[in-house]
């Protein structure tokens, strides 16, 4: 077993050599040296009395550095390691000394580039053991194991160039006596100083490779590392992109007289003008001199009879009449006087100065305004219950109507509503207003 660890050493070490020889700059092999503070756990059936102490023992041997990553390599060691204690009991002390080729294989994790942190598994040959006995010494071997492992961890901290101190806990996993009346145990603390051997080499640089020719991919003259539209033909006054068109109608901003604003090309880029400023273009304004309505072409609301009253607004829109007569001509006062179409007290009956006026009114109508059309609102003052009041005024516009009808006015150009007692025009609290009262209305319209 001893000669199997010892040629897998011995040939980890070769390989490392090499590598350190046509590998990567921080391969590496190191020597150091250094003390052991070394015990034994004892454990089973110590005997009474039985305790072990520490002692300080040499250690030598190489080291290999063989990198895996940036921050992980490993570290196989090949070194001469002396371990024992003085085991101390009540009749004598016996002193024990332990020879070992040691072969600890540690991964690494480098913290810094000064400072790595070690762990990893150890196998120990046994070369040698001595044992003193009351001042007799004596060669052992034979009552001790040959081989022992243990599990190690600690720190490596290079202070400058070449130089590397360490320390490391060695904790032994095999009983190493042969006999086991109870068990022994390495325990210890690697403390060493370390040289690198070889000179980290300097890095190889491969000069970079000539740059390619500058490319211009859209063939406008402009490279394109300079071209900030590399696959679009431009100008250089562009950074190789095209002229621009800021407001997307197609037109560019060399050629467009209103860059900011869509527009067409037969006004260079401007919208169609609107010059009246109505909402209504110029090329669908009928009127685009005057302002007017979309509905009308960009024109004004009409006046087809030229009163003043737009024909929107205008109840006869082509018969003129004064605005406060909605547009309609007024049943002028001095031909005739609604105001004298009366009735009998509590009554629709019309009294004959008021057949008289709409004798008149049904001159007017026939003769000078056939195609007007008449709406018809009776009234009544405040004698009596509004019920009946409401009931009345219906009956004395309708009896207005018939009359009418009678002289021959259509009845289709007439219309009648009763407002009863609530619009009077006069104080019913006299005879002569509540006379005024009892009334009808015309409001003409066509």
């Amino acid at each position: 077993m001893r000669k199997i660890l010892f040629a897998t050493a011995l040939a980890a070490t070769i390989s490392g050599a090499v590598s350190a020889q046509e590998g990567e700059n921080d391969y590496f092999i190191g020597a150091k040296a250094g003390l052991n503070i070394s015990t034994f756990k004892l454990d089973g059936a110590v005997p009474a009395g039985h305790k072990s102490e520490f002692k300080f023992q040499p250690v030598a041997g190489f080291f290999m550095n063989m990198p895996l990553s940036k921050k992980f390599s490993v570290q196989p060691e090949l070194l001469y390691s002396i371990m024992g204690s003085n085991v101390k009991n009540s009749g004598s002390d016996l002193k024990q000394r332990l020879d070992y080729l040691s072969i600890p294989l540690l991964f690494k994790y480098k913290v810094s580039n000064q400072f790595n942190l070690l762990l990893g598994p150890q196998a120990d040959l046994l070369v040698r053991a001595r044992q003193e006995v009351n001042s007799r010494t004596t060669n052992n071997v034979q009552n001790l194991r040959r081989d022992d492992y243990a599990a190690t961890a600690g720190f490596e901290w290079w202070p400058a160039g070449r130089l590397v101190v360490g320390a490391r806990y060695i904790h032994g996993l095999t009983n190493v006596r042969r006999y086991d009346d109870y068990e022994w145990f390495n325990r210890g603390v690697q403390a060493t100083a370390g040289l690198r051997l070889s000179k980290k080499a300097a890095p190889v640089v491969i000069a970079p490779p000539p740059p390619p020719p500058p490319a211009d991919t859209d063939n406008d003259g402009i490279n394109d590392n300079e071209d900030k539209c590399p696959t679009v033909a431009g100008l250089a006054k562009y950074n190789g992109c095209p002229v621009p068109d800021t407001d997307k109608d197609g037109i560019n901003d060399e050629q467009d007289k209103c860059p900011s604003v869509p527009g067409i090309a037969k006004y260079n880029g401007c919208p169609i003008p609107d010059t009246d400023k109505d909402g209504v273009n110029d090329e669908e304004d009928k009127c685009k001199d005057v302002a007017g309505l979309a509905r009308y072409q960009g024109c004004p609301i009409p006046d087809r009879d030229n009163d003043g009253v737009n024909d929107e607004e205008d109840r006869c829109p082509d018969l003129s009449g004064p605005a406060d007569n909605g547009g309609c001509p007024k049943l002028e006062a001095s031909k005739f006087n609604a105001s004298a179409v009366q009735f009998v007290t509590g009554s629709s009956t019309l009294t004959a100065a008021a057949k008289k006026e709409l004798d008149k009114a049904a001159r007017i109508l026939n003769e000078q305004y056939p195609q007007l059309k008449v709406e018809i609102a009776g009234h009544t003052d405040n004698t009596g219950k509004a019920d009946k009041n409401q009931l009345l005024s219906e009956k004395r516009a309708a009896a207005v109507k018939t009359y009418l009808v009678k002289k021959g006015v259509g009845d289709d150009r007439l219309t009648t509503v009763g407002l009863g007692q609530d619009q009077p025009v006069a104080d019913n609290a006299t005879v002569a207003g509540r006379a005024k009262n009892r009334r009808v209305e015309f409001k003409v319209s066509q």
